[in-house]
């Protein structure tokens, strides 16, 4: 009996945005990122694309995003801002955008509410009948439970080094559907992008 297919393959390509060697992202899927640099990930993902990349807010939240803060990663010109009152025109509003892909990264910065199942399956079904590229990443609360029906959750966060000045980050892959939990320290420097760090 032939075990090879029950293995996983680490260096498997999966068609996707690929942040490291062994951590991607599927398209056409909805993912999940908690933790004190959320935006920063979000940042990193949207300098993997080309296009408009639209950016869906509480409207009661006033963290917005500074384009001079944004610049070192992406050009805040990709940016198209929703701010949206009710959470049921936030699941619709991403779910339409899902099936109408002119924007291939949907970021949705929701903090006071969890999705149901129901509504991320309806959004994962929607990217599923597209024939373009487009991704779903839920920003979320460390407070709220993990969203369910998600392809993938992270968990990212800065890591304080007083040796030098370069900024650090831990990313955490909490959950995958086809990959084992796994994490990874980061660097940015503004002309080579985001990094990892060899560990000791």
């Amino acid at each position: 009996m032939n075990l090879s297919r029950l293995t996983y393959n680490e260096n498997k390509h999966d068609r996707g945005i690929k942040l490291l060697p062994q951590a991607s992202l599927a398209w056409n899927r909805v993912h999940e990122c908690k933790g004190a640099s959320k935006i920063v990930f979000a940042l990193w993902l949207a300098q993997k694309v080309k296009g408009t990349i639209l950016w869906i807010n509480e409207a009661h939240n006033q963290q917005t995003l500074n384009p001079d803060g944004i610049y070192p990663y992406v050009n805040p010109a990709q940016f198209l801002f929703a701010n949206i009152r009710r959470k049921e025109d936030i699941l619709w509003c991403t779910e339409e955008a899902m099936r109408y892909p002119a924007c291939p990264l949907i970021i949705v910065n929701i903090s006071s509410f969890n999705p149901g199942l129901t509504p991320i399956r309806r959004i994962n079904l929607a990217g599923g009948k597209t024939k373009e590229n487009v991704m779903v990443i839920l920003l979320t609360s460390d407070e709220c439970e993990g969203v369910q029906g998600v392809e993938t959750r992270w968990h990212m966060a800065p890591i304080h080094d007083d040796i030098n000045s370069k900024r650090k980050w831990r990313l955490e892959r909490l959950r995958a559907r086809m990959a084992p939990p796994k994490f990874w320290s980061v660097s940015h420097h503004h002309k080579t992008g985001f990094q990892k760090i060899p560990q000791d």
